[in-house]
């Protein structure tokens, strides 16, 4: 489903500080014809656009000569919006680069990158990897990037989602202000699902019909109190909390309170690291809702 912006109604918590509790998530999926972008910037080996309120700043080989002279030519672009985003390996100049791509919402706020597809502008070979980094105001919390298999050559297509698959899965993708696309090759976007759940919604303050996911303090740094606030019968009986890279980490017992405090040790009695986690409940008859956490040191 190319090239429209459908509005559906999630129920996807983030943390206080990351996202209302609330939202009426707006899945926008690119690339189509009617999508037009808008330049931003220029810069010496980047350039900036926007469209449909994020922005996309991608490398471009832009001081390449060409062997022919002392005069930048540039290299083609041969995948060009709205068909996708092309991103060039930088091989000129004072600072060569991996091929990149950065997203971000134009109003700064956070989302989730739930699918893409990449499509390879050069041979990859084998063990290469498309690496995302995700940013959380200006900073890397995960110490890796996750990886995403593109072994391959010129003109093959790799797609991925939320599906889990250990060549890579955009599940982990979530909560975070900025995504870093990187590939030691020339490579193109031609497919994107990027995920807006932080618009104000009028739908109840937490789990449908029922009450509301309260992590608090958030950013915590030695204790979380995990509460349900709302219908008692209705609350739902445990929490699940996972690392950013969907790592089970620890289960509390909510009890009838449909309240519990985590000490930040994982199930095996280890304190977790810093950084942003997901605590995760299922009110009887709902979906299941998550609230993200972040963990300070």
């Amino acid at each position: 489903m190319r090239g429209i912006q459908v509005c559906v109604l999630l129920l996807a918590m983030a943390s206080t500080v990351l996202a209302p509790a609330d939202s009426l998530a707006v899945v926008t999926v690119y690339f189509s014809p009617d999508q037009v972008a808008t330049t931003v910037a220029t810069g010496v080996t980047s350039d900036t656009i926007s469209c449909q309120g994020y922005e996309f700043t991608y490398t471009r080989d832009k001081l390449f000569t060409g062997g022919i002279g002392p005069d930048p030519i540039g290299r083609p672009v041969r995948i060009t919006w709205p068909t996708g985003i092309e991103a060039q390996y930088v091989t000129s100049g004072p600072a060569p680069a991996k091929a990149s791509i950065t997203i971000r919402r134009v109003d700064g706020a956070v989302f989730d990158l739930t699918s893409f597809t990449a499509h390879l502008l050069a041979n990859a070979g084998a063990g290469r990897a498309v690496e995302i980094v995700p940013m959380l105001n200006g900073e890397e919390p995960l110490n890796d990037p996750l990886v995403f298999d593109v072994s391959g050559n010129y003109g093959m297509e790799f797609s991925y989602d939320t599906t889990p698959n250990p060549w890579g899965s955009t599940a982990a993708l979530t909560g975070y202000d900025t995504y870093v696309v990187n590939l030691t090759l020339d490579f193109a976007l031609t497919a994107l699902t990027l995920t807006d759940a932080s618009v104000p919604s009028a739908v109840g303050d937490g789990l449908p019909g029922a009450g509301a996911l309260v992590l608090a303090p958030n950013p915590a740094g030695s204790r979380v109190q995990v509460s349900f606030a709302g219908d008692k019968s209705r609350a739902p009986s445990r929490a699940e909390i996972f690392a950013a890279d969907g790592t089970h980490v620890r289960t509390l017992d909510l009890g009838a309170a449909g309240a519990a405090a985590w000490d930040l040790f994982d199930d095996h009695g280890r304190a977790v690291a810093a950084g942003v986690y997901h605590v995760r409940v299922q009110a009887p008859g709902e979906p299941p809702v998550t609230r993200s956490l972040v963990v300070v040191r």
